[in-house]
């Protein structure tokens, strides 16, 4: 009968897992790096579609005060004079 071989499983080195280690570092700062610039991008995508939206609502309501004040539904000036009192 043949005895079972035993594998022999190869020790890394100091060195090499040193080697390793630097890597994945290396790629997880890649992948860091570019998660931070799309971050970015999306900060002043998201800025830009507020400022819009503001700008929209803001023309919006220009657009009803002046409809507001064409049909004449808006105050005139006497009703918005401050009464005096008459001696």
């Amino acid at each position: 009968m043949n005895a079972p071989q035993q594998i022999e499983t190869v020790q890394p080195t100091p060195e090499q897992l040193v080697q390793l280690l630097d890597l994945q570092l290396a790629s997880e700062r890649g992948k860091r790096a570019g998660r931070s610039r799309n971050r970015a991008m999306i900060l002043v995508f998201g800025l830009l579609a507020i400022v819009a939206a503001g700008a929209v609502a803001l023309m919006i309501a220009q657009q009803i005060l002046l409809d507001l004040h064409e049909r004449g539904g808006g105050a005139q000036r006497s009703e918005m004079a401050v009464p005096t009192l008459e001696k």
